[in-house]
């Protein structure tokens, strides 16, 4: 694999981060439309299903705001690895991505499956792909090293 082809791996990588990261910042910057895209995953209802009481509504807000910092910190992480020590055909840097991305998915869906939240697995599966198409297709040139 030529390291052109690293570089297109890369920013397909770093789209998907981006793309996270867009959808992590409606969490922290527009709570309410994070609040509803939940709630739709959740409850397939824009809307909580019965009435929260003020606290437990901020409560809600609250841990989706800290899940969208996570989320951005980690793509973060995620975008100067691919942007650097990925593109330089580093082992680590792939073990790094595909592990991170691979643990966040097994244990998140594994719990969604757990609780019957079946939309977040749908939207967990749809992330996943995102990073598997370039993970999967650089593999074999980090497997050599």
């Amino acid at each position: 694999m030529t390291s052109g082809s690293l570089l297109r791996w890369s920013r397909l990588l770093q789209v998907a981060a981006a793309v996270v990261i867009a959808l992590s910042a409606v969490l922290v910057l527009a709570p309410g439309i994070g609040g509803a895209i939940f709630n739709l995953v959740y409850f397939r209802q824009t809307g909580y299903p019965v009435p929260f009481p003020p606290e437990a509504d901020a409560y809600i807000r609250f841990s989706n705001g800290v899940l969208g910092a996570v989320m951005t910190g980690w793509m973060i992480a995620v975008i100067a690895i691919a942007r650097g020590p990925f593109v330089e055909g580093r082992p680590w840097a792939w073990m790094t991505v595909a592990g991170s991305v691979a643990g966040w998915f097994l244990i998140d869906t594994a719990f969604s499956v757990m609780l019957g939240a079946w939309g977040n697995v749908a939207l967990n599966t749809a992330m996943v792909l995102m990073f598997a198409v370039p993970l999967l297709a650089t593999r074999r040139h980090f497997r050599g090293r």
